[in-house]
Formats: C-alpha cells, sequence, structure tokens
C-alpha cells in the first residue's frame, strides 16, 4: 500500500517544482487546503486513488511517484 506519509513530501517538491498552489490541487480534488498540506507534509495519510488523483494533478504516473520514493530511501 502507497504510505503517503513517504510520498506527501515528494508530492509537495513536486508541487512546487511546477509551480502549483496546494490551494489549486485541493479544489481540484474536492478537498480543504488545509487537509492537502497535512497530507503533503505526511500528517495525514491518503487512499491509494487520492494520491492517484493528485499525481494526476501534478502531472506525474504513480509509477513515476513509486520511482521517486525509492530514489530518495537510498540517499
Amino acid at each position: 500500500p502507497m504510505s503517503t506519509i513517504l510520498y506527501g513530501p515528494i508530492l509537495g517538491k513536486i508541487r512546487r517544482g511546477k509551480m502549483i498552489k496546494a490551494e489549486v490541487v485541493a479544489r481540484h480534488l474536492g478537498i480543504s487546503t488545509t487537509t492537502y498540506s497535512q497530507i503533503e507534509t505526511g500528517r495525514r495519510s491518503a487512499s491509494y486513488e487520492r494520491v492517484t488523483a493528485i499525481c494526476d494533478e501534478l502531472g506525474i504516473s504513480p509509477t513515476r511517484l513509486n520511482g521517486l520514493l525509492t530514489n530518495e530511501k537510498r540517499r
């Protein structure tokens, strides 16, 4: 299962790199900015479906996200 505790910070890094506001992603997902922020900081978990929806918003595949997480773990 995907752990957003681990994925959240990577999603945040990707979002900031693409200069997309958290508020925009949250609005498109139909959740509050606070909830989205908690997902990015790892204080709140999210379902696989929600992580996939975030990936869609950020223009990356869940497979790519998984690869980025694997690279982070190796550091």
